[in-house]
């Protein structure tokens, strides 16, 4: 798994010198166009000059060109004829067909905005634009749009497929301007490309694997998998990895809109540069001015060595290694010489910018903010919420913000050059570099003059003054826009008050801390086997997954997986869909040591997939007894009996709502979702050093549904694995070749 080995530097300069890179390794992204033949996907309206049959126009008549077929419609077709140059958003009517088009900004390029087409849906109008972004189509007195229930697919408006291509490869990179020699990318690029969909599109993406020593799987982050939980991307559960020179096609709907990213869920690989951003776009709670929506803007941790590197230092020391540096959408600046620019915005004054923030770090919990800015937040995860202001956003690893950038009014009285900071601050106690990073990595300009200036000025600005604590954003502030109404968990029984006595595979608090494992003649699946080494874990023991053997194709040996505790198996009863989960998952500090368990604080972005769920509860208090403070721990309000929304102490009334929690260091989170879609589901740390360590574990949701669900997907995914275990079972493809059996020395995930 590991690339450590003079063939790899072999490998490398191998793919530079026959593949073409982008500049000096590192690229900015670009939209990822989709391939295919669907013959549904559009160009964007554009003026003409002259038709096929010699007529010309003046400029304001429009031509309409299919994507496959090259055929052209006459502008009289169009019920709604829109003025507009490529990159500006529309709306139009091609005959009984809907057209919605999404909002870009012209310094993102040439390409124009997305055109969401709704072929089956006619007699409906689109109704989203500039001044009213709530409203997506209407059909007379129905409509689509921010109150529709998007986890109905029946309500989801009918988009078009889009097919797309990603190629994992191997090659150094340079965001910084300093080279990281084993760079894993996608498409060539770091960050990779973007992906974007509409509100009820079908998306169908083709990975091929071109790495020499690692297989590979892409999860897509946030997105719910509806009845498409067997394309969810994590190796060891829902599939093999992709073997080196294999490729395997995802697929699944848009029901959710707003944005994510989609990373590599194979190991640590992910912090090597495989991942980038995806936008699926819908209704927002706020407007903003028409052109003005940026490309996702994604934070991350930087180190110059690969993260496989690192991981054998987290094994001796136990501790999550040092970063380096940050960067904004694959750019930073860091040592002497040659530097990429810093990452730049160009703001119209007195304008309204919609913005998408993305924490795709491995270590690092930030803190966004642009100087003399106001924020006005819209959207969390895939969750529209109530608007709310504030000068800066605390952004775990994993979540995503949408917000609104007021322009100023006067960008030159605060700021003599129109220049203004964009931070990203690394929150304290929730980030860990060897030294001070720069965390003034981007930069938001007004006076578009110095486009052309060859060294613009640097901001002047100042930050104001706020709290950097590791925390997620204030709780009462994130209020969903569609409320919710928790149920009562229907995996609890509230006569069963001793959860200690609870089978294993049961249970539903779980405490998160480290064990020791592993060691000579222990006959776990830890390697290396030298010594015991300590390792995080959250239920039963360190989590890991066997590659070669996916859940997903072996539940009919479910009573046997229960049985090994470094699967980590959770099953809950067979539910109806109104029906409620609860778990509770604690970060004790000072419990007594039990055996090799140890407790120590620490805050964890907890991601759970194919759900969004309900917060209950997040709290900064232990959940045991602290007997130097005289507490007796919040467990005391919370026993199995209690556990319900009769609780005053729960927020069961439309809590807020995401994919990703920090739990808090020495407290506790106690969260909900609806048991609605079967499947073999993670929920794990997104410390890329946790999760590999073993903080994680899975989940299987209404098992007996899933046969008959992925039963025409089954023969692919076992096709996989035929091709995975013939290419794994070749010692020569290791990264240690002499040594087959330290293959895995992680969790794989």
């Amino acid at each position: 798994m590991k690339l450590e080995s003079v063939w790899t530097g072999i490998v490398q300069i191998f793919h530079v010198l026959t593949f073409s890179a982008t500049g000096d390794g590192a690229a900015s992204q670009v939209p990822l166009s989709p391939h295919g033949d669907s013959g549904r996907i559009y160009h964007p309206i554009i003026p003409i000059v002259e038709t096929a049959t010699g007529k010309v126009h003046d400029g304001d008549d429009y031509l309409i060109q299919d994507d496959s077929s090259s055929q052209v419609y006459h502008s009289n077709d169009v019920k709604i004829i829109p003025h507009r140059t490529g990159g500006k958003e529309f709306s139009a009517i091609y005959g009984d067909t809907p057209v919605v088009g999404t909002p870009k900004n012209p310094q993102d390029g040439a390409e124009g905005g997305l055109i969401c087409k709704y072929e089956d849906m006619q007699g409906w109008e689109p109704c989203y634009g500039p001044e009213n972004r709530s409203c997506w189509l209407k059909n007379g007195e129905l409509v689509i749009d921010i109150n529709t229930d998007y986890e109905n697919p029946d309500l989801v408006p009918r988009g078009q497929l889009r097919k797309f291509d990603l190629e994992v490869s191997e090659q150094p990179i340079s965001p910084d301007g300093t080279t990281m020699e084993h760079g894993k990318v996608f498409n060539r690029r770091y960050p990779g490309p973007w992906i974007e969909a509409c509100w009820g599109d079908w998306i169908e993406i083709t990975v091929k694997n071109n790495l020499r020593w690692n297989g590979t799987s892409v999860h897509w982050h946030g997105i719910r998998q509806f009845e498409s939980f067997h394309h969810d991307g994590v190796n060891g559960i829902t599939e093999c990895p992709i073997a080196p020179g294999d490729s395997f096609t995802y697929k699944f709907r848009a029901l959710q809109y707003g944005s994510a990213w989609y990373h590599s869920h194979y190991s640590l690989q992910y912090g090597d540069g495989l991942l980038g951003p995806m936008t699926i776009y819908g209704p927002s709670t706020s407007n903003f001015d028409s052109d003005q929506a940026f490309r996702p803007i994604l934070l991350t941790d930087w180190n110059h060595r690969s993260v496989f590197e690192d991981w054998p230092l987290m094994l001796q020391s136990g501790a999550a290694p040092e970063m380096t540096n940050i960067l904004i959408n694959g750019t930073g600046q860091f040592g002497w010489g040659p530097k990429p620019k810093k990452y730049t915005l160009w703001l119209d004054d007195r304008k309204a910018h919609m913005l998408i923030l993305v924490n795709t770090a491995v270590d690092t919990t930030f803190v966004f903010s642009i100087d003399n800015h106001l924020l006005e937040v819209i959207e969390m995860d895939f969750v529209p919420i109530h608007p709310y202001n504030a000068t800066n956003i605390k952004i775990g690893i994993g979540q995503r913000y949408h917000v609104i950038v007021h322009g100023l009014h006067d960008p030159y009285a605060a700021e003599r050059y129109g220049n203004y900071w964009m931070r990203a601050e690394p929150a304290r106690k929730c980030s860990k570099f060897a030294f001070g990073p720069d965390q003034q990595m981007g930069i938001v300009r007004y006076n578009r003059a110095y486009q052309n200036v060859t060294n613009p000025p640097d901001p002047l600005s100042e930050p104001p003054l706020f709290d950097i604590n590791c925390a997620d954003e204030p709780y009462d502030k994130l209020i969903p826009w569609r409320p919710w109404q928790v149920g009562n968990p229907v995996n609890i029984d509230p006569t069963h008050l001793d959860h200690s006595t609870l089978p294993n595979n049961t249970k539903y608090i779980f405490d998160v801390g480290m064990t020791k494992s592993g060691g000579p003649g222990s006959n776990t699946p830890y390697i290396p086997d030298d010594q015991k080494y300590t390792r995080w874990d959250m239920h039963i023991a360190p989590f890991r997954v066997n590659f070669s053997d996916p859940t997903l194709l072996v539940l009919d040996r479910l009573p046997e997986l229960i049985d090994k505790p470094h699967l980590d198996v959770i099953t809950l009863p067979n539910t109806e869909e109104d029906q409620w989960v609860w778990m509770v998952i604690t970060a004790p500090a000072k419990v007594p040591t039990n055996g090799e368990r140890i407790f120590f604080p620490a805050a964890h972005p907890m991601h759970l997939h194919g759900h969004d769920f309900a917060l209950l509860k997040q709290s900064n208090v232990s959940w045991y007894p602290d007997e130097d403070i005289n507490h007796p721990g919040d467990r005391e309000y919370f026993p199995a009996d209690k556990l319900n929304c009769e609780n005053p102490r729960l927020n069961c009334t439309n809590p807020p709502r995401r994919d990703v929690v920090l739990l808090p260091a020495s407290g506790y989170v106690i969260i909900a979702f609806k048991a609605d879609n079967p499947g073999a589901w993670i929920i794990h740390c997104h410390i890329a050093f946790h999760a590999s360590s073993g903080l994680g574990m899975q989940i299987i949701e209404n098992k007996d549904k899933i046969p008959d669900i992925m039963a025409k997907d089954k023969a692919v995914i076992e096709d996989a694995c035929t091709k995975w275990k013939a290419w794994h079972g070749n010692s020569a493809n290791h990264w240690d070749f002499q040594h087959p059996s330290h293959f895995q020395d992680d969790s794989g995930v």
